[in-house]
């Protein structure tokens, strides 16, 4: 478990930081007056996603690997980090859906029907276990795709 400690950490930390952007999305109107431009808005948060991959790849090659650390190594770091916020993603869901903002999933849903979507439509995608399902694989596939970058510039170059 020692040998993930950073990925779990980073991981974690990612997850306060996501309750906390969506507090602020909240705080902010996001889910109400300002619900149009809820989605140009949530994009920023890609940020500090990628901040969180490059601060936690990088801790991983300066206290792992003593400052030598190939690609592969950091990529399987980004990848673990991945798996871990993955894993959390269903609970900061459930935590932001049920207490912070209960009134996403019905405002969300008023604003796609004015836009002209069907309820039914509108009621399939804006949920719990959808939005579940589509924060897990969002997660899994960037996650995979920003591992694979992060490392490509953290790894140690050969000197020659």
């Amino acid at each position: 478990m020692k040998k993930f400690g950073i990925e779990i950490k980073w991981g974690i930390r990612y997850a306060f930081l996501w309750i906390l952007w969506l507090f602020i999305e909240k705080s902010s109107g996001y889910y109400e007056a300002k619900i149009s431009d809820h989605a140009l808005y949530s994009m920023l948060f890609t940020f500090i996603i990628i901040f969180v991959y490059y601060v936690a790849i990088k801790e991983k090659k300066n206290d792992f690997f003593k400052g030598n650390m190939n690609w592969k190594q950091g990529c399987v770091s980004g990848i673990i980090l991945t798996m871990v916020i993955a894993l959390l993603t269903p609970f900061c869901q459930i935590i932001f859906h049920k207490a912070i903002a209960p009134e996403f999933f019905p405002n969300m849903i008023e604003y796609s029907i004015s836009k002209g979507n069907s309820a039914e439509t509108a009621k399939n995608y804006f949920n719990l276990s959808s939005y579940i399902l589509q924060s897990v694989f969002g997660v899994l596939s960037l996650g995979v795709v920003l591992s694979a970058v992060v490392a490509l510039f953290l790894q140690t170059k050969n000197k020659k």
